[in-house]
This record gives structure tokens, sequence and C-alpha cells, in this order.
């Protein structure tokens, strides 16, 4: 009873974390970075603010396959996507820092708005064909010169515990880019804060970074072809199974992947 009285105030007491953190960061990296006239600080501390948050939290993190990932590559990184926290993991453990698409949305969250801009990251706008299009164009170009640009092909956090189909634009933009697609499974960060969650549960969260897909692979294979393979291959990384049309609306497993490694 204690020892669940006890978790429960931890998780209330990382829900606070969270926001404050992240505010503290990125006021500090603004500030700083207004006096150094560096528009591209907070890009850089992306990775502190991940692993001081992960820290904070008491959240565990194993990664592996970090060498088949260059710090120098340009890559279209695919990954599975369940929770809030998988950003800060990915950011925490990648060799090299990410940018990744987020909804133009967001960026009116205070604090969240803020990062996401000084962070280089590219805004969509989803409901608008013509601007999602000039998007998609203008990442292309910065993964020609040299950038990582991070996607979750699924288009949503899953709360099935399972895989689901994948939304085609990332593997779009790998072939207009011309460059590598990196697989990265992540196991864990649905026990951490999962979709509609307000609390943040320490737990042991495991990234695992795959072999690259070559630029020949990428655009010899049909895309419908290398979505489903990577799907494949993110199923393998991050041990969950895949959604199918018989089970994408179904609840989660009542074991899932993650728990078992826990």
């Amino acid at each position: 009873m204690v020892r669940a009285v006890l978790t429960w105030l931890r998780a209330l007491v990382n829900s606070l974390i969270f926001p404050l953190w992240t505010a503290l960061c990125v006021t500090v990296a603004l500030v700083i970075a207004f006096f150094r006239r560096d528009p591209y600080l907070f890009y850089r501390w992306q990775r502190g603010w991940a692993r001081g948050l992960y820290k904070l939290c008491g959240i565990q993190l194993t990664v592996q396959g970090a060498e088949h990932m260059s710090p120098t590559g340009a890559y279209v990184i695919i990954a599975n996507h369940a929770s809030y926290m998988d950003i800060a993991a990915l950011f925490a453990s990648l060799p090299k820092l990410p940018q990744f698409m987020a909804k133009r949305e967001l960026a009116r969250i205070p604090f969240l708005g803020a990062a996401l801009r000084s962070g280089r990251h590219i805004l969509v706008d989803r409901g608008n064909h013509a601007s999602a299009k000039s998007s998609l164009d203008s990442a292309a170009e910065t993964l020609k010169a040299g950038a990582a640009i991070l996607v979750f092909p699924e288009g949503t956090r899953s709360t099935s515990g399972r895989i689901a189909r994948f939304k085609t634009g990332a593997f779009r933009l790998a072939k207009l880019g011309e460059v590598q697609i990196l697989p990265v499974g992540i196991n864990g960060t649905r026990h951490v804060l999962p979709k509609h969650g307000r609390v943040i549960r320490p737990h042991r969260v495991s990234v695992h970074i795959g072999a690259p897909l070559t630029v020949a692979e990428v655009q010899a294979t049909p895309l419908n072809e290398l979505s489903e393979r990577t799907r494949v291959l993110l199923a393998e990384l991050s041990g969950l199974p895949l959604a199918d049309a018989s089970t994408a609306t179904e609840t989660a497993p009542t074991q899932p992947a993650e728990a078992r490694g826990a």
C-alpha cells in the first residue's frame, strides 16, 4: 500500500517536472541565444533537455544499435509512436540530433511553439494540401543538405500496444531527398505516458536502432512495399506486434512486449 502511494506521488511529481523543466530549458536557451545571436542554440541543447528529463523522472533508458547511425549521415528516421516521451527518448539516444515534422497547430502552445521553432523542426499544415506539399519539398531539400528528419508514420500515438499501418508521406520524403531510411524501434514509453495520460510513471524504456535501408534500396522499392517492409522491421526492433485490419481497433494485449521486458 505504501509503495503504491509513493509510486503515485512520484508519478505526480514527474508530471510537474515535464512542463517546468521544458519551460526552464527553452527560456534559458532563448535568452542566451539572444545575447549570443545564435538562433539554433536550443537545437544543440535538446539532447541535454531530453537526458535531463529522463533522469529527473526516474526513467531508465537503454540504447542498442547506435553504431548503425553516423553522426554526419542524412536520414529519414522512421519510429513507432505511443507517447510524447518517444521524442525525448530519441533526442537522448540517437547519435545525430534529428529534426522532426510536427503539426503547425502545436506551435500555438506556449514554450512548445518556441521549442519547435528554435529546434529547427518542420511545421506542417496538414489541412492545407498546397502548404503540406511545400513543406515536404522543403524537407527534401533539408535532407539533401545533410539533415536527419524524424517521422512517426503511424500518424498518431498508438493506444493498442501494436504498430498501426503507416502513412506513406515519410517514404515519399526519403525518395525525394535521396537518403537512407533509418528504422528505430521504441519500447516502454506507453507505460511512462500513454496517450490521454496525465501522469508520468518511472519505467524502463529501450531504443533499438536498426541497420539503415540504403539509398539504392529506397529508390528501387515501390512505395507501399517500402512502407510495409519498414513496418515489419520496426516490429522486430521494438518487440511489438503489428496491427492488422482485425486488430487495429482492439484494446491492448494484457501483457505487451514492453511489459515483458520490464
